[in-house]
């Protein structure tokens, strides 16, 4: 049950709707360049948050199955209108892509050597 309140902790997931949905609602409905918006939100903000749930989901030893929820929070604001869907399917691929990459990231230094069972009393001097 820890583990689970530790996963779902809602601090972290209320920001999925946030960044997913929100942010892009209140960046159209500013007099902002939409170079400007592309850049900021879709790429930077969203790209950073990316890199931060892949992070997340890996420290609280959570189901990789989980990886797929930011990307489908993306993908309704694009099924609401919000962004375009010239650009915005490739951005929840990437964002699943970068999500894989840190998820997976820093794996092979988390080894726990001393929980290892030793095959005939460990190695010795031949």
């Amino acid at each position: 049950m820890k583990k689970f309140n530790k996963t779902f902790d809602w601090r972290f997931w209320i920001w999925m709707p946030i960044l997913g949905v929100l942010l892009p609602y209140i960046l159209n409905k500013t007099a902002l360049t939409v170079n400007f918006k592309i850049i900021v939100s879709l790429f930077i903000v969203n790209m950073l948050f990316s890199v931060l749930t892949g992070m997340f989901l890996r420290k609280t030893g959570s189901n990789w199955a989980l990886l797929l929820v930011w990307p489908i929070v993306y993908l309704v604001s694009i099924w609401l209108q919000i962004n375009s869907a010239f650009y915005g399917y490739y951005l929840a691929i990437l964002y699943l892509i970068i999500e894989f990459f840190a998820f997976t990231s820093g794996q092979e230094e988390e080894l726990d050597f001393e929980k290892q069972i030793p095959v005939d009393g460990g190695f010795r001097e031949v």
